[in-house]
């Protein structure tokens, strides 16, 4: 086939003026004005173009109709593909929604044990003091016990050493 400019003569262009006729039986322009060339007057070889311009235009269809199709199949891959991008985006944006609420989770959670965490360092801290309040309080207790304890024995002593001493003079 090739390209249709070679069936198509620049030298007998002529556009379709308002005063050419249409027949109303298949659509026929009839030129006014026009000189009949060596090719109408036999009227085969206009007949023969005709034919030619009707291949290549159906040529030209046939290309048109299987690259539309083509595009079509490509169009509706590409719809399908979006379709499936968007549902990954929905389920991308679901899973990192159900990950924050669980982040804020971990955070108010971890805020919470902090907080009893540092409760339970300044309870330490007291009951520390307590307990070296406490330490020191038995140490005073202690020393106070062992005073007390001389004091007895001394006491106790004294009071039998006069006692001793009277029964080795008899």
């Amino acid at each position: 086939m090739g390209h249709p400019e070679r069936f198509y003569d620049r030298s007998a262009e002529r556009a379709y003026r308002p005063t050419d006729e249409i027949d109303s039986d298949g659509g026929i322009v009839r030129f006014r004005n026009s000189v009949p060339t060596a090719a109408t007057k036999g009227g085969s070889a206009a007949v023969d173009l005709v034919y030619q311009a009707v291949e290549v235009i159906k040529h030209i269809e046939d290309r048109a109709s299987a690259e539309e199709d083509m595009l079509s199949k490509k169009l509706e891959l590409a719809e399908k593909r979006i379709e499936d991008l968007e549902a990954e985006l929905q389920s991308a944006q679901h899973f990192i929604g159900e990950a924050r609420a669980r982040l804020k989770e971990y955070e108010d959670t971890s805020r919470f044990d902090q907080s009893r965490l540092e409760v339970a360092e300044k309870r330490m801290c007291e009951l520390e003091m307590r307990a070296r309040t406490a330490e020191g309080q038995a140490k005073d207790n202690s020393n106070t016990l062992v005073r007390i304890e001389e004091a007895i024995r001394t006491q106790i002593l004294a009071k039998r050493l006069p006692a001793n001493k009277l029964a080795s003079s008899v």
